[in-house]
């Protein structure tokens, strides 16, 4: 879609937070793009950002690299200059919910 910013994407509900959907991408390009939502939540003013990293099971070895990349930058300093408060797995393990300082 022209003019569409490809970093959020609206999850159904008037309530939803934005999202940032990192599944399949390579940990370096996933953070850079991680990075980028973050900025435009903290400038939307949203709450939280949901980080879509699916679950990791799609590589030789059946284990979750991308989530534990973006899980490990969001608990470093990277994380909390970016404004992340907490990070929570969601149910499935897939995504992430990232509560922002207000």
């Amino acid at each position: 879609m022209a003019g569409r910013d490809e970093t959020w994407e609206e999850i159904d509900g008037p309530e939803a937070p934005p999202q940032v959907d990192l599944h399949g991408l390579r940990p370096a390009d996933a953070l850079r793009r991680l990075s980028s939502a973050l900025v435009a939540a903290r400038l939307r003013r949203s709450p939280e950002l949901l980080v879509v990293t699916g679950k990791g099971l799609g590589n030789l070895r059946q284990e979750p690299i991308l989530r534990t990349k973006v899980e490990q930058w969001l608990a470093g300093p990277d994380g909390p200059r970016h404004g992340v408060v907490e990070v929570r797995r969601e149910a499935h393990g897939g995504a992430l919910r990232v509560r922002l300082r207000g």
